[in-house]
């Protein structure tokens, strides 16, 4: 009756791991595949085993039932020992280095071989009963040469012995406790049975180490992710670790939807995650298309990962090919019409992308770092060009940057209308490296947002206009005022309000000699931080500008509740001024504005024309490339004396 407990247990054991992948459809990839294929064995070997243990319990020995009893032990030994390569290739899997098998055939004839000889041994056995026999009253009996099967099983084992040492880098301590007690418990199930003939613990003991293997350290829970449907981020991470270190040749196919926070916005959080479930099902159909095994991760925020091995470069073009067609496609999802914006782009791996550091920052960031095109991007078409090479090399250029005091104050001068002379001049940043030179705030100023750098480059900011400010030959200008750009980040500081008092302060600098500008991204990102920051400033005696206002959707009640003293127009009304319609809408929000008591400052006025228009239309402020380019400390003081003075006179 023990018998039958111990593979009753093993079938329980088993069924629960198939049921719970099945059930949770967590088959998309080989290593997931594979335990279900261990599994079913398992049952399939426990039930087997089951079955005959029925014989002399339940089932009368006898020999008119030898011939079904021979029959169920041969099946039993083969699949029995069918689960030992399937358990080796689960570790090929697991532990990241299946291409081993294609590049090394050593192992697959250890596997192979072992496996044959096992089959082989079996059928043999059928004809000469030197393994097994059943007796002529339906006794079951070992024979001389069972030794033999086990022989051929040892080379499976120390085969997982070798794969354990070898690539222990690619697991865990406590992992690899676990993929390496399928031996000892082999082997000590297998010694107890020699040592008491009819307690066959086999199939337990093997059920055992699948039942912790599925729940400890594979965890499908944790390696798919079951609103997409395709492997997770920490499925990404660790495949991606392990590949690294055993180095795995590998190409990637990388997609970013661009535009994942608008629809996460837009669609709500069900009908979004099933856009992108859409889209994975679609990545993983496209794979089988083209008959390419791939691994499909969903990482982040809009970004899939597609890996497949190293020597499928052309399918892998053909399949980054077909995905560019697909994102350009609209689609509908019940009565919604679905675009997605994209980036795609396809990477050899580790040629491209040396170290999986490099790898997993280049995941996060390549669609900022990658020029936008709606075909396939190659990585090693463009990772020599300066425009690559400095993009993704940002953050490490910030960072010298900064401990480098390669940052410097550009001013462009602000003219005022009513008084005829240029009365400010608006504060920007400039970066320029020892290796790239001239570094655009377009690029470093998200990357540093992104980062959290922007901190460290608004400190400096604050500090270095406050020690301008404070200087003889600002004070000798006649200017009034700088205006000083306050990121969003800067605006949720819990602690802003006393880092500028500090500031003003240390460089004896008036609160009137500073207007702070504010964009509308970020009175809105959070309104109890930013309004509470503004207002506390705003009794100080600071002043504030709305900047880049019409570039985005403006919320009139926020404009409005805000001590605003100055509304920048941003660039693009200059650039569409001509239009009929668009100057309708200038002028009345002109008008608009001046009945609230606004000022109006006009951005990017290159030539005469714009200003005589803007002039005539009554705002206060102009700025732009008509009367000068932002220019460094010195050059703008010598600007504005000179062209004060010639209007003074």
């Amino acid at each position: 009756m023990r018998i039958v407990y111990f593979d009753i247990c093993a079938i329980v054991l088993s069924v629960t791991v198939l049921v719970f992948l099945l059930v949770k459809h967590y088959t998309k990839d080989r290593t997931n595949c594979l335990i279900i294929t261990l599994s079913a064995l398992i049952i399939a070997s426990a039930a087997m085993d089951l079955f005959d243990s029925m014989f002399g319990t339940y089932i009368p020995q006898s020999q008119s039932n030898a011939g079904i009893q021979f029959v169920s032990n041969t099946i039993f030994y083969i699949i029995r020992h069918l689960t030992t390569p399937a358990y080796v290739l689960f570790l090929f899997s697991f532990m990241g280095i299946w291409h081993k098998l294609k590049q090394q055939k050593i192992f697959a004839l250890w596997i192979i071989l072992p496996a044959a000889g096992i089959i082989l041994s079996i059928i043999w056995n059928i004809f000469s009963g030197k393994i097994f026999y059943i007796s002529r009253d339906g006794v079951y009996t070992r024979g001389g040469y069972i030794g033999i099967i086990y022989f051929w099983s040892a080379f499976h084992l120390l085969l997982i012995l070798y794969m354990v040492i070898k690539f222990r880098r690619t697991v865990r301590k406590s992992e690899m406790f676990m993929i390496f007690a399928f031996a000892p418990f082999n082997i000590l199930a297998i010694f107890v049975q020699r040592i008491f003939i009819g307690l066959r613990l086999e199939t337990l003991a093997m059920a055992l180490t699948l039942f912790l293997i599925a729940t400890v350290i594979q965890r499908p829970e944790e390696m798919v992710d079951s609103i997409v449907g395709t492997l997770s981020q920490n499925a990404y991470l660790k495949d991606m670790y392990k590949s690294y270190s055993v180095g795995r040749p590998m190409n990637a196919v990388l997609v970013k939807i661009r535009n994942y926070q608008a629809l996460r916005t837009n669609l709500g959080p069900e009908i979004y995650g099933t856009t992108l479930k859409r889209v994975s099902d679609k990545l993983r159909q496209m794979g089988r298309i083209i008959n390419l095994y791939t691994d499909v991760y969903y990482v982040e925020r809009g970004v899939y990962a597609i890996i497949a091995d190293g020597d499928k470069f052309d399918k892998m073009q053909d399949l980054g090919r077909l995905i560019v067609a697909y994102l350009k496609e609209s689609f509908t999802l019940g009565n919604l019409e679905i675009r997605l914006n994209s980036t795609v782009c396809l990477c050899r791996l580790p040629e491209d992308l040396a170290s999986y550091n490099t790898l997993i920052n280049f995941t996060s960031s390549f669609y900022r770092t990658l020029p936008e095109a709606d075909k396939l991007i190659l990585l090693s078409d463009i990772m020599n060009s300066k425009d690559f090479m400095m993009k993704n090399e940002i953050d490490d250029i910030i960072k010298k940057g900064i401990s480098g005091n390669r940052f410097e104050m550009y001013y462009q001068p602000i003219y005022s209308v009513k008084q005829d002379r240029f009365v400010s001049a608006e504060a920007l940043i400039r970066l320029q490296d020892e290796k790239y030179g001239f570094v655009s705030p377009a690029i470093f100023i998200p990357a540093a947002e992104a980062s959290g750098a922007i901190h460290d480059i608004g400190d400096f900011v604050l500090e270095d206009v406050c020690r301008f400010i404070h200087t003889p030959q600002f004070l000798k200008s006649g200017l009034e005022y700088i205006e000083i750009n306050l990121s969003v980040t800067q605006c949720i500081e819990p602690r802003l309000v006393e880092k500028i008092r500090g500031l003003i302060s240390k460089y004896q600098v008036r609160t009137n000699q500073i207007n702070l500008e504010i964009t509308e991204t970020a009175v809105d990102y959070d309104p109890v931080i930013t309004d509470n920051n503004i207002f506390s400033l705003w009794n100080m005696g600071f002043r504030f500008s709305l900047d880049d206002y019409g570039t985005g959707y403006s919320n009139i009640k926020r404009v409005v509740s805000l001590p605003l003293d100055i509304i920048k127009f941003d660039k693009s009304f200059v650039d569409e001024m001509d239009d009929p319609k668009m100057w309708i809408a200038i002028v009345n929000t002109v008008n608009m504005l001046k009945r609230m008591n606004k000022k109006i400052l006009v951005e990017g006025v290159e030539d005469k024309r714009t200003l005589d228009r803007f002039r005539d239309l009554g705002c206060d402020y102009i700025q732009g490339f008509y009367f000068s380019k932002p220019l460094n400390e010195n050059d703008f003081i010598e600007f504005v004396n000179q062209k004060n003075s010639e209007k003074a006179s």
